[in-house]
């Protein structure tokens, strides 16, 4: 079985959602050109997290979503799970590089995690809502949700100026649904970095950075692995931005 050829390595990752719902499916991804990859990556931001625990502080990429709580008074991120939380839960988080009182994180939405989950990465996606509006001249990126089977190639943006694209890898007896396994390099410190494609002229995030595959079976090769923006992430976003404007 692949689990037991393949070693886990937490390094980075990156899934981001549709706002409007808009699926990516029954599309190839294709990745980013030039001058969107330019103002794409203008929409990562790095998170600084700070373990109560440990004493430790975490830095990690979380992406700005075209998307704003009631009365356009804060911003969502989307980030990776094990980035923002730790053994004693909720890290201490802020935008880093931003204002501290508008850069901090004030509430997050943790996925689901199953206590009998083998697969770390599987459920690795943490919705977040800063306590002001970060400075307007950061991009806002739509998001979309992406179905398994998707091909093609994908950007992962996260604030290096290298757009080179990358691939979705097919690998033999790969199960995991939620996952998208690619070529995109990555190292610690990358986690939330979004994988992007374009649809219809239009950077969309499709999935988040989470970390490597290490197959042991193929000479130690390394691959991405991204958490999708799946269908119960999106309806995860809408209820939570619904019941915001109900407040």
């Amino acid at each position: 079985m692949l689990i037991r050829l393949t070693l886990l390595i937490a390094a980075g990752l990156a899934l981001v959602l549709s706002a409007s719902g808009q699926a990516a499916d029954r599309l190839a991804f294709m990745p980013l050109d030039p001058a969107s990859f330019a103002d794409s990556r203008n929409g990562v931001v790095r998170l600084l997290c700070a373990d109560a625990a440990t004493g430790h502080s975490y830095v990690s990429r979380a992406v700005l979503l075209d998307v704003s709580g009631a009365g356009g008074d804060n911003d969502i991120l989307l980030a990776a799970r094990h980035g923002v939380t730790g053994r004693a839960g909720e890290r201490q988080c802020r935008v880093y590089g931003e204002d501290e009182e508008t850069g901090q994180i004030i509430e997050m939405i943790l996925a689901p995690q199953n206590p009998h989950e083998d697969n770390e990465f599987g459920e690795d996606w943490a919705i977040l809502r800063t306590a002001g509006r970060l400075p307007a001249d950061i991009t806002r990126l739509q998001a979309a949700g992406s179905g398994p089977g998707m091909t093609g190639g994908l950007t992962m943006v996260n604030r290096v100026t290298d757009n080179q694209a990358c691939r979705v890898e097919q690998i033999e007896d790969w199960s995991d649904e939620r996952l998208i396994v690619h070529s995109c390099p990555s190292r610690p410190g990358l986690s939330g970095s979004p994988m992007v494609t374009m649809i219809k002229g239009v950077p969309h995030v499709v999935g988040l950075h989470v970390g490597q595959y290490v197959m042991l079976q193929d000479d130690g090769r390394r691959y991405g692995v991204a958490r999708r923006l799946s269908d119960h992430f999106l309806a995860t976003l809408i209820a939570f931005l619904e019941t915001d404007t109900a407040r």
